[in-house]
């Protein structure tokens, strides 16, 4: 068996990750955020969305500077609690987490299991739960987000879904993160019924994060999802770029020539001595590019200026 995927992904994830993280136990609703967290998020096409635009970081690390707080997205469209489908040798998302060394994970699915109907709910609930115990026993603090509504008409069941998510956390004891409250009822945060715009997932952050935010104000976003203070918007292009960065070293278009079934190809090779695969240290040069870009995210956040009420986002 090959095992160099595991290596690699193991030991990227341990370089990235902040030294003084622990992975403390008891999630601890009144304090979700803790100095120097890893925060993992696993989810389907919705989580995976919300790494292009940054908002949910931005918002995160600007209302704690000093936590030195790292998101790495793990979330993939077409992922549902029930499925996750990967290339050969790919990690798959527990093993992510595992070695990414986080010490929070946001289970953030519904949206997708929903179109199942409310025939598959109680499914998913039983599935979900298993998602949380088996994060849990990694060492990992759980925290689940409702998925967004879907306004097309006749819609799938997401309401249920989300309600049945709440009871989960209930009786868990888990932080949420109520995307479909945060939403209810507005218009316009939508670019066809179901995908977010880049304006909808920052207005819905700045709701459904509230709690998580330390009471700071946040500033408004213009129709392009843009923050209208400068300072915020610097640390969020910041962060889509680091997010680009992020996403290429763990999901290369040619994994099967990484460490996949291809990985015996001449072209996976030196050519001048097929003894030396040249990928493999091609894709570490993304190493101290992502180590600077947490870096200058942290220096932003640091410097991101308050915000007076009045400017706050709506």
């Amino acid at each position: 068996m090959n095992r160099f995927p595991w290596i690699l992904v193991g030991t990227l994830l341990w370089s990235l990750r902040t030294p003084m993280a622990a992975h403390a136990q008891g999630p601890g609703p009144s304090r979700p955020l803790r100095t120097n967290d890893v925060i993992a998020i696993l989810g389907g096409g919705g989580a995976e969305a919300r790494a292009r635009g940054a908002h949910w970081e931005t918002l995160l690390m600007a209302t704690h500077p000093g936590h030195r707080l790292r998101v790495l997205n793990f979330a993939r469209e077409g992922d549902t609690v029930f499925s996750q489908l990967r290339d050969v040798n790919y990690p798959p998302p527990l093993r992510q987490v595992a070695d990414a060394k986080a010490t929070l994970c946001v289970l953030d699915f519904g949206q997708g299991e929903a179109y199942g109907g409310i025939d598959r709910l109680e499914a998913f609930a039983e599935r979900l739960d298993q998602w949380v115990v088996d994060v849990q026993a990694l060492g990992v603090r759980v925290v689940l987000a409702t998925p967004a509504p879907v306004l097309r008409p006749e819609p799938p069941p997401v309401e249920a879904y989300a309600e049945r998510i709440r009871r989960i956390a209930q009786h868990r004891n888990l932080p949420l993160i109520d995307v479909f409250e945060a939403a209810r009822g507005r218009r316009g945060l939508s670019e066809d019924g179901r995908r977010l715009s880049d304006a909808g997932h920052a207005r819905i952050a700045a709701t459904a994060l509230r709690p998580w935010l330390g009471n700071r104000a946040v500033p408004g976003v213009d129709a392009n999802g843009r923050f209208q203070e400068p300072s915020w918007e610097a640390l969020r292009q910041a962060l889509v770029q680091r997010n680009a960065l992020w996403k290429g070293y763990t999901r290369p278009t040619n994994w099967a020539f990484l460490a996949g079934d291809r990985t015996e190809q001449p072209s996976s090779r030196d050519h001048r001595d097929l003894k030396i695969r040249w990928f493999p240290a091609e894709m570490e040069q993304f190493v101290p590019l992502l180590q600077a870009a947490d870096r200058q995210a942290d220096a932003l956040a640091a410097s991101a200026a308050p915000v007076p009420d009045s400017n706050t986002a709506r």
